[in-house]
């Protein structure tokens, strides 16, 4: 390769001017990176080789990090530029601006370029989250906890599970062991699957054994989220479950919530109160919909977290991953694993055979935790023939054909309120036909005449809750923001006809031209606001208040009201259309699924398992045969190495109890 050759010619860099949307923005970002990187090989005397390669690498790893993923292979960098890993190593290695860890000679601290012993390409914080992530998960799982007696665990599980199944393992009752024998249980299911069930019995578990062993002092307990939506409805479902519980036991459960942002107490410099030297001061500590959780967050989670605590993070490893970098979940989630003495243990718990807990080769090899992670399978909501429940087995499978098979329905027979349903309406067109938008809007009419019966009632306040429940009842998910077959667009248009609806009873100047607030607006907030107490997935709705001005008002877990003024809210959007990711942690009756006209990046398995997972009772999907069938043969791939740091920190403890 030339050596004289300019050292920009290669990368079609795109400028900041150049950038109009997201996608562009990023482009620039790597863009800008890559030159500043390129800049500094130059002047600490790499050769023209060597800069060209450092500016190319800079330009993938910081492009993909923006797509989600935490690394890049160099295998991938090597032929998008028709080289040889070997040849693209050897240039990053002397360019000064790249530590290379199967190179002894190079020196620490860490350079801005990191490329690790299985020849992946980072930029230095994202390697330096793996390490500290995966050595805080290793020394957890070490810090001795004493398992809860067999006999006790057995007494246990029989006074909060009931009887047991004799239809196979109970991987309920599974996660109950885990959890009353160490410190981090992952629990990973789909909706349906009995998640929120199995936590309360393991907190009542946890809490007898507790007592039983005549300990004075009650458990300190916790309940997180990624988003405030997600906090609340966990603990709401939690305080559901516990009505069946000794009343004496269930007043020892949290009545509060937390986002994540909010449990570390995020300063406004980006910061975390709780950390490392400050830990966070629980016994116990659940996580709700962990696979939201990106790598950066789950590093400072597992920093925070102090020795003695046990931890219980709950998800379903086949939905969406975080929208920032990392799937951290999914890596924890990917295989549960058993040694041999945690197969005894869990065969005289459950009185089962152990060889019932015995994984495959495959599967160990697999897996990143032992002893640690269940798969939640079993459906309780849509049952094994319901319409749903096919559905999402067949969009896990990636069987694009037995999906299609199934959604192929009359329109007619689908988004009935009297049985379960899922249907595709083929609409291929880029934008929507009217036949569609007909139907969606049809699909809040419900809601629009909630919001004039509110209207019609002189104290709003005293009737928010059927009003968020018709909210719930419906609503339309997109895989884009932006777009014909985007959020932004389709909130214009769903919210036309109840902002018609309401004008009579709130009218001018809230109408004026280019107002976007109206009674009935649903708002949802995209950012958290501690002062106000408002947090990311929060959702309000407008209605006037005792002065005729339009507030937001928000309900929290126990159904108290408040108001807010519109010009007070934090950043938010219009709700009756919500991206697949802002979806996560809420569920609504009926779901109406957008997707794109063609194949598109977005478009992925778990975008499509997680829209149809959040219906309880029916599904319709408006897309093209072929760009549904692109996206469940699609799976989400995001390089990472957390794996091979988890298993580098599980060596370092092997050696270090060797010697």
């Amino acid at each position: 390769m030339s050596s004289s050759a300019n050292i920009h010619a290669p990368l079609a860099l795109p400028s900041f001017a150049a950038a109009t949307g997201a996608a562009d923005l990023e482009a620039a970002l790597a863009a800008s990176f890559a030159r500043q990187i390129a800049q500094l090989a130059r002047r600490m005397g790499a050769s023209a080789d060597g800069i060209r390669w450092a500016q190319r690498a800079a330009f993938a790893v910081s492009r993909a990090t923006s797509d989600g993923h935490v690394c890049v292979r160099l295998a991938t960098l090597a032929q998008r530029y028709d080289a040889s890993v070997d040849e693209v190593r050897a240039a990053l290695r002397g360019t000064a601006v790249v530590t290379d860890l199967a190179d002894l000679t190079s020196p620490a601290p860490w350079r801005p370029l990191v490329i690790d012993a299985q020849a992946r390409l980072y930029l230095a914080r994202y390697y330096v989250y793996e390490q500290r992530l995966a050595r805080a998960l290793v020394a957890h799982l070490d810090q001795g906890e004493q398992p809860v007696p067999v006999k006790e665990m057995r007494a246990c599980l029989s006074r909060f599970f009931g009887a047991a199944r004799n239809d196979g393992v109970d991987w309920q009752r599974v996660a109950a062991v885990l959890a009353l024998s160490g410190r981090l249980v992952v629990i990973s299911g789909g909706p349906g699957t009995g998640k929120t069930t199995t936590v309360a019995m393991i907190l009542a578990c946890l809490i007898y054994a507790q007592e039983a062993a005549s300990s004075s002092s009650s458990l300190r307990i916790a309940l997180a989220a990624p988003t405030g939506k997600a906090a609340q409805r966990m603990q709401e479902a939690l305080r559901a479950r516990a009505a069946g519980l000794p009343p004496a036991l269930a007043a020892q459960l949290p009545d509060t919530s937390y986002t994540l942002h909010r449990l570390l107490r995020q300063r406004p410099d980006g910061s975390f109160r709780y950390g490392r030297d400050n830990p966070l001061p629980y016994d116990l500590l659940v996580i709700d919909e962990a696979s939201m959780i990106d790598l950066a967050l789950a590093t400072h989670l597992f920093d925070a977290i102090a020795p003695t605590t046990r931890l219980i993070l709950l998800g379903d490893k086949d939905q969406l991953a975080a929208v920032e970098a990392g799937a951290v979940f999914a890596e924890l989630s990917a295989r549960p694993a058993f040694g041999r003495a945690m197969q005894t243990r869990l065969a005289a718990a459950l009185d089962v055979d152990a060889s019932l807990f015995a994984p495959d080769a495959a599967d160990e090899a697999d897996a990143a935790l032992t002893d640690c992670v269940v798969w939640l399978e079993h459906n309780y909501r849509f049952g094994l023939d319901s319409p749903i429940g096919q559905l999402a087995r067949a969009i896990q499978r990636g069987a694009a054909h037995d999906a299609l098979h199934l959604l192929t329905r009359a329109p007619a027979e689908a988004s009935t309120d009297n049985q379960q349903t899922a249907a595709l309406h083929e609409d291929a067109a880029d934008t929507l036909c009217a036949a569609t938008l007909a139907q969606l809007e049809a699909g809040f009419a419900p809601y629009a005449q909630a919001v004039a019966q509110a209207l019609a009632q002189p104290r709003h306040a005293e009737h928010l809750a059927p009003l968020f429940d018709a909210l719930n009842h419906f609503r339309v998910l997109c895989a884009t923001h932006m777009g014909a077959r985007g959020v932004a667009w389709l909130n214009a248009q769903l919210g036309a006809p109840v902002r018609q609806l309401t004008q009579s009873a709130h009218p001018a100047p809230l109408w004026a031209k280019g107002n976007p607030w109206f009674a009935g607006r649903p708002v949802t907030i995209t950012r958290n606001d501690y002062a106000l107490g408002l947090f990311n997935g929060d959702t309000g709705i407008a209605l006037p208040a005792g002065d005729g001005a339009l507030r937001v008002w928000f309900c929290d877990s126990e159904g108290r009201a408040r108001a807010i003024a519109p010009a007070a809210l934090p950043p938010h959007d219009t709700a009756f259309a919500l991206t697949v990711h802002k979806s996560q942690g809420s569920e609504f009756d009926r779901v109406a699924l957008v997707l794109p006209a063609h194949a598109h990046a977005l478009l992925t398995r778990e975008l499509v398992y997680t829209a149809i997972t959040r219906a309880k009772t029916s599904v319709d999907i408006y897309s093209s045969r072929e760009a549904l069938a692109h996206a469940i043969a699609t799976p989400t791939r995001r390089d990472s190495g957390l794996a091979s740091r988890i298993a580098e920190a599980l060596r370092a403890r092997a050696d270090a109890t060797s010697s």
